[in-house]
């Protein structure tokens, strides 16, 4: 004869409940709310990488185009580099680059450049800007300029505004 302990062990279901279902779907939401986050920082990281390898290529064919025209006679024509479009020395603008425009087109989407003529600067507003603190600027953009300093005599791509990313 079979005790009735024995027996009410075997009419219980052994699958899973209402609460070991709602804590594997707690873990799981968890477990994707940290990995999405992850891949959005990821995604900023490489954006922000692709934006200082397009500003190292530009500063590469600066220099070419300064020993260039240094080769070819003088110091006079570096204040030419300066109110120059610094797109023009690469041998293909970057693929997000929208052009000399004073204020991109409303329709496009973030992460691109653009160069405003009147200020002489090289724009970059990117996509994903949650770990970027630019310093005085009231909005998310990267403004760059040719520039030379005292420390630097050759003249460089560098920052309108100093900035922090990550």
């Amino acid at each position: 004869m079979e005790s009735v302990a024995r027996r009410r062990w075997r009419d219980k279901s052994h699958g899973f409940g209402l609460v070991d279902l709602a804590v594997a779907l707690a873990l799981l939401a968890a477990l994707l709310y940290f990995l999405l986050d992850r891949l959005l920082t990821m995604q900023e990281m490489a954006e922000k990488t692709e934006m200082e390898e397009t500003v190292r290529s530009i500063n590469y064919a600066l220099r070419l185009e300064a020993a260039s025209r240094l080769a070819q006679g003088g110091d006079t024509r570096r204040l030419l580099l300066e109110k120059e479009n610094p797109i023009k020395w690469l041998q293909a603008p970057p693929r997000n680059y929208l052009g000399e425009t004073s204020t991109p087109p409303a329709h496009a989407k973030p992460a691109y450049w653009f160069y405003r003529p009147q200020e002489r600067e090289l724009v970059y507003r990117p996509n994903r800007a949650e770990h970027l603190k630019v310093e005085g600027g009231e909005n998310s953009e990267l403004r760059f300029a040719v520039r030379a300093d005292a420390k630097q005599p050759q003249p460089s791509l560098m920052p309108v505004l100093p900035y922090d990313w990550f």
